[in-house]
């Protein structure tokens, strides 16, 4: 039962209206919608603190208040007896204390200690509040802290508000977690960091309880389709036509796929290949396989640029093979529709165009997902669902740490291709400011003279945050290098796009200056240089695959990655290291999961309170127990997991 705010005490017209515009209706959002933040009120030994550290006291204020005006700036001052010592206190900005407090008053005093100077500079003067130590910060304009740390106060001293449990009862017990409504109750009205942390507990575990049982319940929905009926000789003689032997990698990769095929039910595996170790290879492999078994493939690219790139790759080396190209700029496109229906093609390509609701297969048999992260999970889904078998390859050459992983594919679902083809050869990297510029443009003109093929990447067409940008940079290339500089970013029309590339790869000796839009799928074995601009506005990993546009045949090739800020220590380690794995995980690390994968838009991996990398042993015993839930014959009948059954029937939309 939904209690109203407006029958609660202390909610008054001018909160309410500010509450609904934020969406929040009843007791039990306003609840949902716990503090951003926390002020530690919790009191500081004076004894035993050191200079310059912030502290929090209680204190009596000692002398009336005084103040004065530096400029605009009010500071008000007063002496405060804190036990038995006088200590001067200043506040800057503060001119409302003068009306709010007086000589004699108890205090609460929060701000950095001089030691010597036995001094507080104060960032905050409060009542005493015995009973909240801990101030909830909520940041809601127009609604002071102390307002809805009131009404919180009402809502849980009333019985206001209804919690139900989401976490069954024996896991409650075995970790000995709060439940949900005390948990909430000590996130709003906590009386000590230890309860906030508490509460935190409760619901890392519960984050983690239910992004496991979303994962596990759609890993136990297979979809039964016979064993694909593959003809293995003919794979076999497509893979003996291949110019270099397959890396041990990549042949345990394919062993994989065939292995998942041989099921008796469909299969989803992510290929994680890094830059330039022939992923790419193993699902044409894999395609072609399914194809011999009488069935149809598609493969959905996030660019119309890769996706082309992958149409011509395919068309090399599949001669026998019907393969079509679909995007927004397709010619005769209800033909080719109509020609897909009846089964004609047995390899569809193309970007977001293959889900479009009049695009039809006859018999989908594999669906294949280049750069999977840069989807939304609903655009994945879509194309899926056009698959009867609902077979399923993601490729990324975005080096996916293994604990990310672990968790979202699982062990037996993840094959990872880290061995590079024998004629590759190591890029070297190195990281240089703005000034030693004419040291990059020297290797340039080097690389010029031997007819080779140059990249530049800024990170913005015009920006007045960055300073390198397409404009200010072409005009710099444009005066060192005179001809033979293209420009490619996302702005121009996709017709000139293809022209600008088909000229800069037919003009031996040329230079690209481009924003990130070739950061995938750029395949050109004579680009032997990259100069990255701004490298510090770029995560590693993004670096890492934008460094792979180069050395992509048997030519020594260079990657320059030009700062004009202090970036040392992570540009250092990419000059250092090839490994997308490594640097992967330092960019986990250092960014956090949702932006690693750029899965904001996928919602799955928001976490408000799980930490996917220090929490990683509560998504591990999450995992557990919920695997060890689904497999009990009850589940699905027992009343106890009414609620658990629920959300699988409406996350999983089934």
């Amino acid at each position: 039962m939904e209690i109203k705010l407006d029958s609660v005490k202390g909610i008054g017209p001018s909160m309410l209206r500010i509450l609904r515009n934020q969406g929040i209706w009843s007791t039990y959002d306003l609840v949902l919608n716990y503090p951003k933040r926390y002020e530690d009120f919790s009191i500081t030994s004076l004894d035993r603190t050191q200079d310059k550290e912030i502290i929090t006291t209680h204190a009596t204020i000692f002398t009336d208040l005084k103040i004065n005006r530096f400029g605009k700036t009010q500071m008000v001052s007063f002496k405060a007896k804190i036990l038995n010592q006088i200590i001067d206190v200043v506040a800057f900005g503060k001119g409302y204390l003068i009306k709010s407090f007086s000589k004699d008053e108890e205090v609460i005093i929060k701000g950095t200690y001089h030691l010597f100077k036995r001094q507080i500079n104060a960032s905050t003067v409060i009542k005493v509040d015995k009973k909240i130590p801990m101030k909830p910060i909520y940041g809601i304009e127009g609604i002071h802290d102390k307002t809805m740390m009131n009404v919180m106060e009402e809502i849980f001293s009333s019985n206001q508000v209804s919690i139900y449990e989401t976490i069954p009862k024996e896991y409650l017990e075995k970790y000995k977690l709060l439940n949900r409504l005390e948990a909430y109750k000590m996130l709003h009205l906590p009386k000590s960091i230890a309860e906030i942390h508490q509460a935190e507990r409760r619901f890392k575990y519960e984050e983690a309880f239910y992004l496991q049982l979303k994962l596990q319940s759609q890993k136990q929905i297979n979809h039964l389709r016979p064993p694909k009926t593959y003809d293995i000789e003919k794979v076999r003689s497509l893979i003996s036509t291949i110019p270099f032997e397959l890396t041990t990698d990549q042949k345990e990769s394919v062993n994989d796929i065939f292995r998942d095929f041989k099921k008796d039910h469909a299969s989803y595996r992510l290929i994680q290949g890094d830059v330039g170790s022939g992923k790419t290879m193993v699902a044409l492999i894999a395609a072609y396989a399914v194809i011999t078994a009488g069935e149809q493939v598609s493969l959905m690219a996030p660019t119309e640029l890769l996706a082309n790139q992958h149409y011509q790759y395919f068309k090399n080396l599949l001669k026998d093979v019907n393969i079509a190209l679909l995007t927004s700029k397709t010619k005769n496109k209800n033909q080719l529709k109509e020609d897909v229906s009846q089964g004609k093609i047995d390899l569809l390509i193309g970007t977001h165009a293959l889900i479009e609701n009049d695009v039809q297969f006859k018999n989908l048999g594999l669906v294949i997902i280049d750069e999977q992260h840069k989807f939304g999970v609903n655009t994945r889904d879509e194309l899926i669902l056009k698959s009867s078998s609902k077979d399923v390859i993601y490729l990324t050459a975005t080096p996916i740490p293994r604990t990310l992983a672990m968790i979202a594919f699982g062990d037996s679902h993840v094959s990872i291709i880290k061995e590079k083809p024998k004629h590759r050869i190591l890029i070297e990297t190195k990281y240089i400011t703005k000034d030693r510029i004419q040291e990059m443009y020297d290797l340039m003109h080097s690389a010029i003279l031997r007819k080779e093929h140059i990249f530049l990447v800024v990170p913005a067409i015009t920006s007045e945050h960055v300073t390198d940008n397409i404009e200010t940079v072409y005009e710099e290339i444009k005066e060192e290098f005179g001809s033979h500089v293209f420009v490619l970013h996302g702005k121009l029309p996709y017709e000139e796009k293809e022209l600008v590339m088909e000229k800069f790869i037919y003009t031996p000796g040329s230079i690209l200056l481009s924003t990130t839009m070739i950061e995938v799928g750029i395949d050109i074995p004579t680009a032997t240089f990259i100069g990255i601009y701004a490298a510090e506005s770029f995560g590693l990993s993004q670096l890492h695959q934008l460094r792979g546009r180069v050395g992509r045949g048997s030519l020594h090739s260079f990657c320059y990655l030009v700062s004009q800020k202090d970036d040392v220590e992570r540009l250092e380690l990419l000059s250092k290291t090839n490994d997308g794995f490594q640097l992967s995980e330092y960019d986990l690390i250092a960014r956090g999961p949702g932006d690693f994968l750029g899965v904001q838009q996928s919602g799955y991996l928001k976490f408000n309170f799980l930490d996917l990398i220090t929490d990683y042993p509560v998504l591990i015993e999450a995992q557990k127990n919920v695997q060890e839930l689904l497999s009990k014959p009850d589940f699905k009948t027992n009343s106890a997991y009414k609620y658990l059954n629920k959300y699988i029937l409406e996350s999983l939309k089934i």
